[in-house]
């Protein structure tokens, strides 16, 4: 099969009748940057600091497109918010391979879904092919740009000027560094690294001036990708899903997403680890897709209690190779689901099939701690069918299970939106929440500001771009004055 082609390119092209294909076009542009931008609304002057997004933003060069969402280069979106006002920054992540296909004027390296020539996932230095398009992470005095499988990129946290590969102090590579680290409110960083191919867990402390505190390395035997996981005040949470990387499919030259293969009739696993003794506890349930965890914690019997995004019906997975040939017919995605882990070994999964939800987020202050409210978006049971993407922010309440909704309308792609923390008050509850939408009538990118604790009221301000961006990925706030 061709993953990438100039007829995938013709394809896509082809379909820009549909608006939302606007969602899945490449910014051709290496950098943006905008004035002062009109406020529609009033945006708080307690509201201050930087909103940050990642996602893939060049889908395309030369003839070729790249088959799958997930493959385009990295481009940090930095949205300043200070004394009522904002403006706007995006730049590529200066990537090793960002610089030499822009050199050559064409893709050189296969990436997730997408393979370049006969290049082999398993013979490429994994760091020439880093697209740094998934995660950003503010942490110390720097930017992090964050990619799945291998190191992180260190950016300026003004000017987005990519510094190069992050440079740790520790006795190996923190590689693969994931692109979903958690960081605790004293500021320490855990994060972890998945290698399936040598089915090696890696896990990381970083403190919260940049020492590297532990970097262990666990053999986990069938470990799948896995693409998220929690922390609470002693443990480390992943969720295994029943996935497997078919190495063979790797060695003959296909992708890596067109590598991972689902293993019916296996339970899903859920590994522990004890960040005291570092020993391992082990969980079963019943199979199911995972992507995203919004928090863990735990009482003082033991228990384990989180949230995460998961669904029964793998097919929606698939969607990120016909996205980008510009079709889409819906399929259910990931529900939240409520899972419990006791102590005696036994657990519990409870999942909340009313709203089809992703992207779960928690205020930075409670990460790993009892919480209140989980963040997400979710889609309206009615958005028709060939429309791809969200169209509701929605607060869910932890303990009665019950949610409020802002519903952008059809003629949105609502993105990741964030807690917005108070500039010198960590510790105090969020009262904002920011994040973007592509309006796809006006073929414009809008930042919104809710207040934490009425959604469904909509946004108290909303600022429109004067251009569209690519629909992103994960995004994160960094107060200040």
């Amino acid at each position: 099969m061709d993953w990438l082609n100039g007829e995938l390119q013709r394809k896509f092209a082809a379909a820009r009748d549909k608006p939302w294909t606007l969602a899945y076009a490449s910014m051709n542009e290496d950098q943006l940057c905008s004035g002062p931008l009109k406020v529609e609304g009033s945006l708080p002057r307690d509201l201050c600091g930087t909103f940050y997004r990642n996602g893939p933003a060049r889908h395309e060069r030369a003839d070729g497109r790249y088959a799958h969402k997930w493959d385009g280069d990295g481009m940090i979106q930095a949205f300043a918010l200070r004394d009522g006002t904002v403006s706007h920054r995006a730049r590529y992540v200066a990537t090793s391979k960002y610089r030499k296909e822009s050199a050559a004027g064409r893709f050189e390296f296969s990436a997730y879904g997408s393979a370049v020539g006969c290049q082999s996932e398993l013979t490429t230095d994994i760091d020439a092919m880093n697209a740094a398009n998934i995660g950003v992470c503010a942490h110390g005095d720097q930017l992090l740009a964050l990619w799945e499988p291998g190191s992180a990129y260190a950016l300026d946290l003004d000017t987005l000027e990519t510094l190069g590969l992050k440079q740790w102090s520790a006795p190996l590579p923190l590689r693969p560094f994931s692109a979903h680290p958690k960081v605790e409110p004293d500021g320490r960083l855990w994060n972890f690294g998945c290698d399936p191919v040598a089915s090696v867990l890696s896990v990381y402390a970083v403190s919260a001036t940049g020492v590297v505190e532990q970097q262990r390395r666990f053999d986990i035997p069938r470990l799948p990708p896995v693409h998220d996981f929690a922390v609470t005040r002693h443990h480390l949470v992943f969720v295994l899903p029943p996935l497997e990387l078919a190495v063979e499919r790797l060695e003959a030259g296909r992708p890596f997403g067109a590598s991972i293969v689902w293993t019916p009739g296996r339970p899903a696993r859920v590994l522990v680890i004890d960040k005291r003794s570092w020993a391992l506890r082990w969980y079963e349930l019943p199979p199911a897709v995972f992507s995203h965890i919004g928090n863990a914690w735990e009482d003082d019997d033991g228990v384990i209690r989180f949230d995460c995004m998961s669904g029964h019906d793998a097919q929606w997975a698939l969607h990120g190779w016909s996205l980008m040939r510009g079709l889409y017919s819906h399929v259910r995605g990931a529900s939240l689901t409520w899972i419990e882990l006791r102590p005696d070994g036994s657990c519990a999964a409870r999942m909340d099939a009313s709203l089809e939800t992703e992207f779960p987020v928690v205020e930075p202050r409670v990460v790993g701690q009892r919480y209140e409210a989980l963040l997400c978006i979710s889609r309206s049971p009615d958005r028709p069918a060939d429309l791809p993407g969200w169209d509701r922010l929605t607060a869910v309440d932890v303990e009665d299970g019950s949610a409020q909704s802002y519903h952008f309308g059809n003629d949105w792609m609502v993105e990741e939106h964030v807690y917005a923390p108070r500039p010198g008050k960590p510790d105090a509850k969020a009262r904002w929440v920011v994040g973007t939408a592509l309006n796809l009538r006006t073929a414009k990118t809008a930042l919104s500001v809710f207040d934490a604790g009425a959604i469904q009221e909509g946004p108290v301000a909303q600022v429109v771009l004067p251009y569209a961006l690519p629909v992103g990925l994960h995004g994160t706030f960094r107060a200040g004055s």
